[in-house]
């Protein structure tokens, strides 16, 4: 059973890939939908084993790497954490293999749509029920190559290809820092099997230990899209919006989440390292949520709020509380599915359209689509008593509680306000205010089929009451923070205060009463600033991007490609050739003095020769 739950996806992906035109459209939904429900019934049981029961189990297949002192076997681990994730994996992945059938009806090419979709399933799994870094590495890679794959999915868009690219290129250099990871753990232990580097911590030096928890979490920035390597999570809504849903708000952005708290008994060596953490969390969340309240896409304002929620799960890693982040993580990827899938919906019944300032009244048209985003809505907010309200709120009061890094905590409740605030924007843009779209596509407009909504209604429940379920489970090792009643009320305060503000914004009229915000809606400094996400785009590229592009350019093309690669290749060896032969060509002067000269000379040294017993 264990092994089944790797390998099915595996195989739906290989019959759907290479037998896609045989088994047709229906035949591939069917056969990718139906082994990746398998795969959550598994998962389901493997929970109920591993958490429910506290009885971990550990795979051993096959010897993989056996050099010198280092040694590494294929195996698999599955304990509570590796179960939550197999949960979250399989069940978002399942539900986005049935609505793809749906929201890509039309696209002749969706056997190979749904071969990456479950590709990507696997190697995620792989990723997650790994038990060493080798292993993990190669999923890793793999989601990597899997996004690329999706992003690009129509390959006919410069936009996606552009988008592809950068997905890639960012991510490689997050893995960098992985990968010097797993070279300096090899120098410190010899070995990158998680429970034995647990069980050596001791041996290495705190130095060492600091520059490894500081390169594992580099590459957790690149996956994870914390600030600095984020710039690539907001494009990659130029791919198809299931892929959007499984791989940029549910799965592989929170691999790097995942990496962190795997390797927890590393960070928590290093009180630096985790004061870098909690830094750089909080402050991903306040530009994310800063971002995304002047963003007019509706997919993009949604990509930014997974940004900043994971902002949040980093930071409560940071804070050494890593069972929150990872109830944080199981809730996020619930309600976060919700909101992209909804957003497909919406984009579907307006032809494609993706414009919130173009849309507008379509809570009369898809009524349910409505009540599905906000349900997803009103879950990131946090508000009471649904799936995000008991772990958003939790990780705020652990920050707290950490008086040294007190900003934390700040930046976090600052960040929830602007949460509701884009979340009341986003609705009223899109289904509240007067429409702005065509007449004929808002007359048009209607609900999506049953293969769309079916899944949007499993992750409404979801969204609604997973977190009730879990947090015993999840949070059984946690102990809260004793904080005031105003500390702990604070940030729903401020998301009310975000949703009051929002609605009172847009609905009234007040945006063109309201000289400071009028302003800031005028394409001034300050709305440019966060439409454009604080520039960071503009600093990469003309700060970093083009001298590296220049010095790889003088070194590739330059001294390798045109320099050591040619003269010791294919443009050296032609200008050997063509000396030697023009150096040979001399001596056919054509003179009878240099041919009677070289009949002597070759006749003495063969006589010469012969006389010294060659």
């Amino acid at each position: 059973m264990y092994i089944l739950v790797v390998f099915i996806p595996l195989v739906s992906a290989m019959i759907s890939g290479f037998l896609g035109r045989k088994i047709g459209t229906k035949g591939a939904g069917v056969l990718t939908s139906g082994c990746i429900s398998i795969t959550v019934i598994i998962s389901g049981w493997i929970f109920y084993e591993t958490a429910l029961n506290g009885s971990s189990t550990y795979l051993k297949l096959w010897g993989w790497f056996d050099s010198e002192l280092f040694t590494a076997v294929f195996g698999l681990q599955f304990d509570s954490l590796t179960s939550t994730m197999l949960i979250l994996i399989t069940s978002v992945s399942a539900l986005v293999h049935i609505y793809s059938t749906g929201y890509m009806s039309d696209d002749p090419h969706i056997p190979r749509f749904l071969s990456y979709l479950s590709f990507f399933t696997f190697l995620m799994i792989v990723l997650v029920t790994s038990d060493n870094y080798v292993q993990l590495f190669i999923g890793w890679e793999g989601v990597g190559l899997c996004s690329y794959l999706l992003i690009n999915f129509w390959l006919t868009r410069i936009k996606a290809n552009k988008a592809a690219m950068k997905a890639m290129l960012i991510n490689r250099v997050g893995d960098i820092g992985l990968l010097l990871a797993m070279f300096l753990i090899i120098k410190e232990l010899g070995t990158l099997e998680y429970s034995t580097i647990y069980s050596l911590l001791g041996l290495i030096d705190r130095k060492n230990l600091t520059v490894i928890c500081l390169l594992l979490f580099f590459g957790a920035v690149g996956k994870s899209a914390q600030l600095g390597l984020h710039t690539w999570l907001p494009d990659a809504m130029e791919g198809p919006t299931p892929v959007s849903a499984l791989i940029h708000a549910a799965t592989m952005v929170t691999a790097g989440v995942f990496l962190i708290i795997r390797s927890g008994p590393l960070f928590e060596g290093s009180s630096l390292v985790l004061t870098v953490v909690t830094f750089l969390g909080a402050l991903t969340a306040f530009f994310a949520a800063t971002t995304g309240v002047v963003q007019n896409d509706l997919k993009k304002v949604i990509a930014y709020s997974t940004c900043s929620q994971l902002g949040y799960m980093v930071m409560a890693c940071g804070v050494s509380n890593y069972s929150t982040s990872l109830f944080h993580l199981l809730n996020h990827g619930f309600f976060k599915a919700l909101l992209f899938l909804s957003a497909g919906s919406v984009i579907h019944a307006v032809n494609g359209e993706q414009d919130m300032r173009k849309m507008g009244g379509l809570i009369r048209s898809i009524p349910f689509t409505y009540t599905m985003v906000l349900i997803g809505s009103l879950s990131l907010m946090g508000f009471p008593y649904l799936t995000g309200f008991y772990s958003k709120d939790l990780i705020l009061e652990l920050a707290y509680g950490k008086y040294y890094i007190i900003f934390a905590y700040w930046l976090g409740s600052f960040s929830a306000l602007l949460t509701a605030f884009y979340s009341i924007r986003l609705i009223y843009l899109t289904f509240i205010t007067n429409t702005n779209a065509n007449k004929g596509i808002f007359r048009g407009a209607d609900e999506s089929s049953s293969n769309i909504t079916f899944p949007l209604l499993f992750l409404a429940f979801g969204s609604i009451f997973v977190g009730y379920l879990a947090k015993e489970v999840v949070l059984s090792n946690t102990v809260s923070p004793v904080v005031s009643n105003f500390i702990k009320i604070t940030p729903f305060v401020l998301s009310l205060v975000g949703m009051f503000l929002a609605f009172t914004v847009y609905s009234s009229g007040a945006i063109f009463k309201w000289g400071v915000y009028r302003k800031l809606e005028g394409q001034r400094v300050l709305y440019t600033f966060l439409n454009s996400a604080w520039q960071f785009n503009y600093i990469i590229n003309n700060f970093f991007v083009s001298y590296l592009w220049k010095f790889g350019h003088l070194i590739t093309y330059r001294i390798i490609d045109r320099g050591l690669l040619e003269i010791i290749g294919p443009r050296g060896a032609s200008q050997l050739l063509i000396k030697s032969t023009q150096r040979a060509s001399n001596l056919q002067s054509g003179t009878v003095f240099n041919y009677a000269l070289i009949m002597i000379v070759f006749t003495s040294l063969f006589i010469l020769g012969n006389n010294m017993g060659f």
